[in-house]
């Protein structure tokens, strides 16, 4: 069975974000990771009047999407009862390792994501289960502290915790910190994101990946509408190769006289 780990924490702490970032470092290291995270009680990931939401409305029990990228399969309980936790994992594939937000209830391994300035109380206080404490802010205690805007030491210490068989081809993928401004911010509804690429990536060509997500990002993204490219707040040419962990601003071009 593939080792569990939850992040726990009040709402404005940071966890998707923190979640993110070493989701794309474990799998840069060449780990399988998969995630679990609890939602509201009407979360819906369909789109109304599409034929697989026409479907389920229709009272099917399970629909299934599939396509050469990916496939979702969605359930509908229908007055049984929320599975538990260790029922969620079992419908997972095999894995290195699996990441849970939410269930901070559940007996499991957590970190937990605590921030300072919102002066909550702490969850590691009532629960043994919490075997970090992800922070902005050093705390007295027991339990190892951890950098909460340092995401590799985290996912490090996630390796050497569940004890992880790195691979030693690690660097043939690498994590880059993707970040849009002004109307590519406003075009593709995206302030950020974390992308892992496969072996050496240039500027050009990570624009290329993202530009093939859709027709949407295809105009946002087309040659003529790039002005600069920046990484690690220098600006670069498009042949310019990226390394892991490189942070890359893409700037849409100045209009107006």
């Amino acid at each position: 069975m593939s080792p569990v780990l939850g992040f726990a924490g009040y709402s404005g702490s940071g966890k998707t974000t923190l979640i993110e970032q070493v989701i794309a470092l474990l799998v840069s290291w060449g780990l399988k990771v998969s995630l679990i995270k609890h939602a509201h009680h009407h979360f819906d990931i369909d789109v109304p009047g599409k034929d697989s939401w026409r479907h389920r409305q229709a009272g099917a029990s399970e629909v299934m999407v599939a396509s050469d990228q990916r496939w979702a399969l969605m359930h509908e309980h229908r007055g049984e009862p929320e599975p538990s936790l260790d029922m969620l994992i079992e419908r997972l594939s095999p894995c290195d390792l699996v990441l849970v937000e939410g269930f901070k209830n559940d007996p499991i391994p957590k970190l937990e994501v605590w921030r300072s300035e919102q002066g909550s109380p702490r969850l590691s206080a009532d629960d043994p289960w919490v075997i970090a404490l992800v922070t902005d802010e050093n705390q007295p205690g027991l339990l190892p502290c951890l950098d909460i805007n340092n995401a590799e030491m985290v996912a490090q210490f996630i390796v050497r915790r569940f004890d992880l068989a790195v691979s030693r081809h690690s660097d043939r993928l690498r994590a880059v910190h993707v970040r849009y401004f002004a109307r590519l911010r406003e075009t593709l509804q995206c302030d950020s994101e974390t992308v892992t690429l496969k072996g050496s990536t240039t500027v050009a060509e990570l624009v290329a990946l993202l530009r093939a997500r859709g027709s949407n990002w295809a105009e946002a993204l087309s040659d003529d509408r790039i002005l600069k490219v920046a990484v690690n707040q220098q600006l670069v040419s498009s042949d310019t190769v990226l390394q892991n962990q490189d942070e890359v601003a893409l700037f849409p071009p100045v209009t107006g006289g």
